[in-house]
């Protein structure tokens, strides 16, 4: 039989896991000419098997391999950056 634990004690477990399984933010930045001003372009969660990204000026959202493949894939014809919060 399993010893029941007190609410205290299980509420500082689940706080100890979310913390160790908390996903990395990041956004990824969107640069204005060269070098001469910038934006957030998109917000993302990096997860240990992926990463979610949704937009800042619309309905987009997207899931991806890593924030490193969010970054290929999105910055077509615009200079983004990777920037880890």
């Amino acid at each position: 039989m399993q010893e029941v634990v007190s609410e205290e004690k299980f509420l500082a477990e689940l706080e100890e896991l979310a913390r160790e399984n908390a996903p990395r933010v990041f956004a990824l930045c969107s640069e204005v000419g060269e070098r001469e001003d910038g934006y957030a372009a998109y917000w993302g969660m990096a997860f240990d098997d992926g990463a979610e990204v949704v937009s800042t000026s619309g309905p987009m959202r997207g899931s991806f391999r890593s924030a490193e493949s969010a970054l290929g894939r999105l910055s077509g014809r615009r200079n983004l950056h990777l920037v880890w919060i």
